[in-house]
């Protein structure tokens, strides 16, 4: 009788790396060899590392149960190691280990940790005292299926129709066809052959290349492949039947010039001929425009009374002779048989590559993020270095010097790469996401959208305690679960905001008084946002990221921003709530932290 686990809540400082995983070549002495162990598997390795990584910051949660022994008053892991090293890797130091073998990595873990608190996340764990009834779950886990034992996975159509069905992304035309060809009557053989195999994502991948969408489907660029065409339809399901008659697999087409190569023999599709008018070549001598008889024989047309049909005279060659680089005489320029042997063969045509590492980045709200990182290669075929000569744009104005600006408010961008060089032209398309990481202030749990935004630009929890009145509006504005039906109150309460904070900051600070509050504001943003300040206050109590905060002072404008907080005072009919919102948490909270900042240090400005 096997024990049951016992199910538990458990954090990262809790659990242990196994040293005897299975995966490993040899029994590792420590976490930190483990750790360096699963980087360098050729299963695992820093890339998969990595995007587990992301996973987890990104959803904020851990999906699978971790298997554990506890033994010795240890909490063993010995199924979800690789998670494991992935939450180790963002938990305080542990990073140092891999520095200096995977520095790309050590340094994408440097800002992720910078907007993640890894300690806080709790985590699903399956506890065994008793080593068989762990080795007999684990076992079960890793060795297939069993009979029905083991867990059976989803083939390419069933992951595609999951995906289809509950996270709104549209069939793969893989998956189209096996549909279509199941409701087709006549082809319901061609459809039992491809249910033998999975073949959905193979044919994504053969029909998604842009060269065979342009040889045999006579496409131009950026057109797909259509299933509703009946042409498109039999061509496809003629080359269906090529490949399986082969007995292919994905790797005989993995590359665009595999695929190419392996339907060679594939006709393209034909665009008719019906009245037998010029074709290429024209072979045969038939009808071409401007010659109706075809001129099979060689007969007059005009330039060539004779027909020189034994290679007479014609204009540039009176005797019909050899020429240089045609020594037999024969026909060069448009030379449908190639002419092999007279000659040169051509030059491979120059071009240009732009690879990109990602075509979707996550970039967090205040944050500059430099664009070149996204560049994996920028070549020609010639292989000099052009990365310093891609450049990053978007319709709106923020990106400069490829840098795509913190200022960007929060959603989706469209942004092009492009290399020009030598006349040649290539681009790329990337989605930048701008959002804001899961954190809040330590305070109090915001029930609404305001002074959501904190967790931009400072790194662990804040703590805005100006004065005990400030602290108190912040704290009466956070718990309103229906703020937008009090959009008066806290347009009332902003003002009051900001003046009380501004007048704790001059009294403490025994600052020169400038006339009002509008004046002082100005005074302080401009004398805080100097940088040498901006350095001291980014290293107090609350730790605030430098870039963010300098990107935020530096573009607000304060007497935009005070006379906003006036007209909503005197007039709260005008408020426009999610302008109010959007004015809280781009303008006033960046302030207030700064404020905060500065109060509790020894910095003064004169």
């Amino acid at each position: 009788m096997y024990e049951q686990p016992q199910l538990k809540e458990m954090y990262i400082t809790d659990l242990t790396l196994s040293m005897t995983n299975p995966r490993f070549p040899r029994e590792v002495k420590s976490e930190a060899e483990a750790i360096l162990t699963f980087f360098q598997l050729k299963k695992v390795g820093p890339g998969k590392i990595m995007s587990l990584i992301e996973d987890i910051v990104e959803t904020g949660i851990v999906l699978e149960n971790f298997i554990v022994l506890k033994k010795d008053g240890e909490f063993i892991v010995h199924d979800g190691n690789r998670r494991l090293t992935a939450l180790k890797l963002l938990n305080n130091n542990t990073s140092e280990i891999i520095k200096n073998d995977y520095p790309k990595v050590y340094e994408n873990l440097k800002i992720m940790k910078e907007n993640f608190d890894v300690k806080k996340l709790k985590l699903n764990v399956q506890v065994y005292t008793d080593s068989k009834s762990m080795a007999n779950h684990v076992a079960k886990l890793h060795s297939g299926e069993q009979n029905g034992k083991g867990q059976i996975n989803w083939d390419s159509n069933e992951k595609d129709t999951f995906n289809s069905q509950h996270l709104n992304q549209p069939l793969g035309l893989g998956n189209l066809i096996y549909k279509k060809l199941e409701k087709t009557a006549e082809k319901r053989e061609l459809y039992n052959k491809l249910q033998k195999g999975s073949f959905a994502t193979t044919l994504n991948r053969i029909f998604g290349y842009s060269n065979i969408r342009k040889r045999i489907f006579q496409l131009d660029r950026g057109l797909k492949v259509d299933l509703t065409d009946s042409v498109h339809f039999n061509k496809i399901c003629e080359m269906i039947e090529f490949f399986i008659s082969k007995n292919a697999t994905v790797a005989d087409v993995y590359t665009a010039e595999m695929a190419s190569n392996f339907f060679e023999e594939i006709e393209p599709i034909s665009q008719g001929n019906p009245e037998g008018k010029e074709t290429e070549g024209n072979p045969e001598g038939k009808e071409t425009e401007g010659n109706p008889e075809g001129n099979p024989e060689g007969k007059e047309t005009e330039g060539n009374p004779e027909g020189n049909p034994e290679g007479k005279e014609t204009e540039g060659n009176p005797e019909g002779k050899e020429t240089e680089g045609n020594p037999e005489g024969k026909e060069t320029e448009g030379n449908p048989e190639g002419n092999p042997e007279g000659n040169p063969k051509q030059e491979e045509q120059y071009k240009l590559i732009l690879n990109l590492i990602t075509n979707k980045k996550i970039v967090y709200l205040y944050n500059d993020y430099n664009l070149l990182e996204l560049i994996e290669n920028a070549t020609d075929s010639n292989g000099e270095n052009l990365k310093n000569k891609v450049i990053f744009s978007t319709e709106s104005n923020y990106i400069r010097n490829n840098i795509f600006s913190g200022d960007a408010s929060i959603g989706d961008y469209s942004v092009q790469a492009k290399l020009n060089y030598k006349g040649e032209s290539i681009s790329r398309r990337i989605e930048i996401k701008v959002r804001v990481p899961n954190k809040r202030i330590e305070t109090n749990q915001p029930k609404n959208e305001f002074f959501t935004s904190v967790a931009s630009f400072i790194i662990g929890d804040a703590k805005l305690k100006i004065n005990n009145t400030v602290d108190t509006l912040i704290k009466e504005i956070q718990s309103l679960e229906n703020a937008v039906d009090y959009r008066y109150m806290i347009a009332s309460s902003l003002r009051q905001l900001m003046e009380l904070s501004i007048e704790e900051v001059m009294n403490s600070k025994e600052i020169k008084n400038h006339g009002n509050p509008k004046q002082n504001l100005k005074f302080l943003v401009e004398k805080l946002s100097e940088k040498s300040n901006l350095h001291e206050i980014c290293r107090g109590e609350n730790h605030l990221k430098y870039q963010a905060i300098k990107n935020l002072i530096g573009a607000i404008d304060t007497n935009k921003l005070y006379d906003y907080l006036n007209l909503i005072t005197h007039d709260s009919y005008a408020t426009v709530y999610n302008v109010l919102v959007e004015k809280v948490n781009l303008e006033i909270m960046p302030i207030l932290a700064v404020f905060h900042n500065y109060l509790h240090m020894d910095l003064h400005i004169r």
